[in-house]
């Protein structure tokens, strides 16, 4: 199983647009360069995104993706889901639906904002077609092409999202200030958590390193990743992590 991290940013990118710029990022050091949040997992064949926000276009052309199978969705925030109009393209080869998979309101959002992706109005002109389906999925367990994947959910704010676990192996959990007591069971004992942690201080919707590094300490993950990373210099992240736990850097490639 091939595990590329597309992006370890938050909603705004590092840099962002105005006078926040770069943040306490050393502009020189390219680590500190970050697209919005996504995962691909990639195995047998199967290409599985997690998330298609604004950067997925040039993401998954540095990733050299030459085909989608399906598009998990954590949650609706427009920097997880404003790049589905860009997976387009991935249709037009095969003619081959490509499946997006979330919660029943992920899902109505998406078609609210999208809905020429996922349906042929009477005006639409006569060559086309819808290029993608949605899907429902729950909490729990399921077998997901060829993968074992358990979802599982995670609290944001004032909104729930997705988180995924892919063969007892890696899980990825972005978006995220708490976990219910019931799922660390299931993020035990894993190759690789890629797992938030957004700033040093604490933050409402989002878990600050300290939070985080509790999460990792109590899981015990061989390797964890830290992404949707705010305005935060790599090298003071780098610093303050322990044993086996690491800045995420966009592009990053782990295999299991």
């Amino acid at each position: 199983m091939k595990i590329t991290l597309l992006g370890c940013g938050t909603s705004v990118g590092v840099p962002s647009l105005g006078i926040l710029g770069w943040g306490k990022c050393d502009p020189n050091n390219p680590k500190n360069r970050r697209q919005r949040s996504s995962v691909l997992i990639q195995d047998n064949g199967y290409n599985i995104l997690i998330d298609a926000g604004p950067d997925v276009r040039n993401q998954l052309l540095n990733a050299n993706v030459d085909k989608i199978d399906a598009v998990l969705i954590t949650h609706t925030h427009s920097d997880h889901i404003s790049g589905l109009p860009e997976l387009r393209p991935y249709y037009f080869a095969e003619r081959k639906n490509i499946p997006i998979y979330g919660q029943i309101d992920t899902l109505n959002e998406i078609n609210t904002s999208f809905s020429y992706l996922f349906e042929k109005k009477s005006n639409s002109p006569s060559y086309f077609t819808p290029p993608m389906t949605l899907n429902e999925i729950k909490e729990g367990k399921l077998t997901f092409f060829d993968f074992d994947l358990d979802i599982f959910n995670q609290h944001h704010g004032n909104i729930d999202t997705f988180g995924f676990k892919f063969n007892n192996r890696f899980a990825y959990s972005t978006d995220v200030v708490e976990i219910p007591e019931k799922n660390f069971k299931l993020l035990e004992d894993l190759d690789l958590w890629i797992v938030e942690g957004l700033r040093d201080q604490p933050h409402e919707a989002h878990a600050h390193f300290d939070l985080t590094f509790e999460w990792i300490k109590r899981v015990r993950p061989k390797k964890s990743i830290l992404t949707h990373l705010a305005h935060v210099d790599y090298d003071h992240v780098l610093s303050i992590c322990p044993e086996n736990v690491f800045p995420g850097i966009d592009g990053m490639v782990f295999h299991l």
